[in-house]
């Protein structure tokens, strides 16, 4: 599975210089304003970056002057992001690929009395593949010009070979200065890593950012081939019915997982529904109540723990999930079968997710926690990740579990 290690960003939104180390369940806690949806966002960003190119990620995120870190102590007035991980086939824990994206904004003067200066955005970029026998493949892009080079060998048993480089052939490929590697090398030939580039765009570009709009699910879903549950869960109907046809044992796991947290149930019921647009209803069947319960009808908390658990069963999830307060509606109860299969889920995609609950994090072991606080003296985010040996010290010392911990100050992320 392609993932994520490391993260290093400057000056994005509160993110003013944070590093951050990534595992495959990775759960942020800390007290509101203090960074927790930025780091998401930076996901969300890069992964418009690899859709739709650097200027209209930009743009999404409302102009450059939004997204820039606004703290007093902020150094220079270009944004910076890192990535590192294993995404090519020859990547490992040891040789790491690796993406950096440093962008900022020039203001032109107009020649032109009374005519507004025009304000355009920059880029420097690099892309690192790793390859089999210590070699890696390093990508460079400054201004229009682009330049791949064969990495020298780090190991000394590779000392004595030399670098070689590798030029585009003249004139067959201009950049824009704003235009990235990301977005576009994915779409040429191998002489400029296209299937390596590929790899590491789709992992950002299929990003699934999980935020349920039970509104929507309460509503009928139209019937098409949902492969995939949509972002906001929009389409469960239909896709629980593609589940039900097609993976019964998913489905059935799903019930089972519906089953524990809510007391009655026994299974769904699908009804057609025709007209212009042929939709399909999704009923809950409980064995103490005659009839069904439309989703219509159903209680927040339990629209949210079927979408829930039909996201984490997912049997061809993207690389990388995040979620916002996962536990928000959630009974207690129904928290130990959720992080139970968070712990399942992440062995097929990397999980980024946000909560305020003590009573979610005492489940969590303590690498898997992230406590996110923002520096009252320059604004900007900081991040750390509890020592294990710490964490069993303070759980001796006071008796209270890891959330407890969390919430009482202990550990941070608290004010």
């Amino acid at each position: 599975m392609a993932k994520i290690l490391n993260i290093s960003a400057e000056n994005f939104l509160s993110l003013q210089d944070v590093k951050l180390t990534l595992r495959p369940l990775n759960v942020l806690v800390g007290p509101n304003g203090s960074g927790k949806t930025n780091i998401l966002k930076l996901f969300q960003f890069i992964g418009d970056v690899a859709r739709l190119d650097l200027v209209p990620a930009i743009e999404a995120m409302g102009d450059f002057e939004n997204l820039l870190f606004r703290g007093k102590d902020r150094k220079g007035q270009t944004v910076k992001l890192k990535f590192s991980g294993v995404i090519s086939q020859h990547a490992s824990h040891r040789a790491l690929d690796e993406y950096t994206l440093s962008f900022w904004q020039r203001k032109y003067q107009s020649r032109s009395p009374g005519e507004i200066g025009r304000r355009l955005v920059q880029r420097n970029e690099e892309i690192i593949l790793k390859r089999t026998a210590g070699r890696g493949r390093r990508i460079t892009l400054n201004g229009g010009s682009l330049r791949v080079l064969l990495d020298e060998p780090t190991d000394e048993k590779f000392a004595s070979k030399k670098s070689v480089s590798r030029k585009p052939i003249p004139g067959e490929l201009r950049l824009q200065n704003a235009a990235t590697g990301l977005a576009t090398l994915r779409r040429l030939g191998e002489e400029y890593e296209a299937s390596g580039v590929e790899a590491l765009a789709q992992i950002f570009e299929q990003l699934r950012l999980f935020e349920i709009d039970v509104d929507r699910v309460r509503r009928p879903s139209r019937i098409s081939t949902s492969v995939t549950l949509r972002a906001d869960a929009g389409n469960l109907a239909s896709y629980l019915l593609y589940l039900k046809d097609n993976y019964s044992s998913i489905f059935e796991a799903i019930c089972e997982d519906v089953r524990y947290v809510l007391p009655g149930f026994t299974g769904f019921e699908f009804h057609r529904i025709g007209g212009s647009d042929e939709a399909i209803r999704l009923d809950i069947v409980e064995n103490s109540l005659s009839g069904t319960t439309p989703l219509a009808r159903a209680s927040f908390g339990t629209i949210r723990s079927i979408a829930l658990f039909a996201m984490l069963h997912d049997p061809n999830p993207p690389s990388l999930t995040c979620l916002e307060e996962i536990d928000h509606g959630l009974h207690p109860y129904a928290l130990d079968r959720l992080v139970d299969r968070l712990r399942d889920a992440s062995k097929k995609t990397q999980i980024i997710l946000a909560t305020h609950s003590p009573a979610f994090v005492n489940r969590l072991n303590p690498d898997e926690l992230i406590v996110v606080e923002r520096n009252e003296d320059t604004g900007g985010t900081r991040i750390t990740q509890p020592n294990e040996n710490l964490v069993e010290t303070l759980k001796a010392e006071t008796g209270y579990n890891l959330g407890e911990l969390w919430f009482s100050g202990a550990i941070g992320g608290v004010i």
